[in-house]
């Protein structure tokens, strides 16, 4: 089932942060994948730091919101010399809030490995409020509604795919 508030939470964090490399969501399972690029290696140590740090934020932050994530996952995936976080959450409990304090805790641990977009300004004036939500009212009205949708940044431009 497709749920307008995590959808549209993880779009709206998308739009405004440039450190979130791709968004996927997967209809079938509802699950929502945000892929974050390092540029560099993560010793295990520094990943098992973040990943408790992450783990205990987000639960003081559900007890303070009163939610109940049905899944939260972090991985780490290194390929030649570059390292993509990945955040797996359910689209259910998702809420803006949430990805913004997950932006924060990465750039917090990670500001001077970040691979950004430097255009980050563009994207933001150039998809706002109205045309996010066209976007999405389009994505609920496709004749093939709720495939898995797919969003990503280059050069300052947003692109979404609803698969």
């Amino acid at each position: 089932m497709f749920k307008d508030s995590g959808v549209d939470a993880i779009m709206s964090v998308f739009i405004r942060c440039s450190e979130l490399s791709a968004v996927k969501y997967d209809v079938e399972k509802d699950i929502i994948k945000v892929e974050i690029a390092l540029n560099n290696s993560i010793k295990p140590e520094q990943r098992s730091k973040f990943i408790n740090k992450c783990r205990e934020s987000m639960g003081l932050f559900y007890k303070i919101y009163k939610l109940e994530p049905l899944h939260f996952n972090l991985s780490f995936i290194e390929n030649s010399g570059i390292t993509i976080v990945r955040l797996f959450r359910d689209s259910q409990t998702l809420i803006e809030d949430e990805m913004e304090l997950f932006v924060r805790l990465l750039r917090q641990e990670f500001a001077s490995l970040l691979i950004r977009d430097d255009n980050d300004m563009v994207a933001g004036i150039n998809l706002s409020g109205d045309e996010k939500n066209t976007l999405l009212e389009k994505i609920r009205k496709s004749h093939q509604p709720y495939q898995n949708i797919f969003a990503y940044r280059d050069e300052g431009r947003v692109f979404v795919f609803n698969q």
